[in-house]
């Protein structure tokens, strides 16, 4: 189950507006090298990109119920996308908000083609915004896990990670004009403590399948030279 706390959280306190424009910019950055294929978007519909992609590109902004933007409204437990069509997931705060985290993580990777990429964003929970937001009411439902926890949680479902970031170290009253400098600060000297992170994963799971007519081609060449060899079974492949 999913909550929407998180997005009404970042779309109307000024500490939520500023962390939103960071890692807005962040994925601006990613995607302008992905500018082609099937884009899928899961969550945070206000967070547009539609500029950024290819006129030929597809470009999907999926949500768990209806709000601006929205193209579909689907679960991310039981996404309605057959088997590797998506190229690239963009994933704001992907598994911040859902409990069931590996039933989510077993659908996206059961969309995304191989090779595709997932950019995901989420909170850092050894950052400092837990002292001062934590224990609102209305964020006790969110999930806040270590970056080190997702790796190994997406290395499971053969995604792995490219790159990342650390963002957001402006503290409240000190996000203004010169978060710039405070970012640059706090990337340098506390990285560990920034309040969110973006990652970058690729799948690499690539399914081998046999041509059945290659293999016999192979075998007769290679018994014409007195050289056997033995076929893959299925379980191998």
């Amino acid at each position: 189950m999913s909550f929407n706390c998180l997005q009404n959280w970042f779309a109307s306190t000024a500490f939520g507006k500023y962390l939103s424009e960071l890692e807005r910019q962040f994925l601006q950055q990613k995607l302008s090298k992905l500018r082609f294929g099937t884009i899928l978007q899961n969550g945070f519909p206000a967070w547009q990109f539609k500029d950024v992609f290819a006129t030929e590109a597809q470009y999907i902004i999926q949500n768990n119920d209806y709000a601006e933007h929205t193209m579909l409204i689907a679960d991310s437990l039981a996404m309605p996308w057959n088997d590797q069509c998506i190229d690239t997931l963009i994933w704001p705060h992907g598994i911040d908000e859902i409990v069931t985290d590996e039933q989510a993580l077993t659908e996206a990777a059961r969309i995304l083609v191989p090779g595709g990429c997932i950019l995901l964003t989420g909170l850092n929970n050894k950052g400092y915004w837990r002292f001062y937001y934590r224990r609102q009411a209305n964020l006790k439902l969110w999930q806040p896990r270590s970056v080190a926890n997702v790796v190994n949680k997406l290395k499971i479902h053969n995604l792995y990670l490219t790159e990342g970031h650390f963002l957001g170290y402006g503290v409240p009253g000190c996000y203004g004009t010169g978060h710039q400098t405070i970012e640059f600060m706090g990337n340098r000297w506390w990285p560990h403590l920034a309040a969110v992170y973006g990652l970058v994963f690729v799948k690499r799971n690539i399914p081998l399948t046999l041509i059945p007519n290659q293999l016999t081609k192979e075998k007769l060449d290679n018994d014409l030279l007195g050289v056997k060899i033995m076929p893959l079974c299925a379980k191998d492949q």
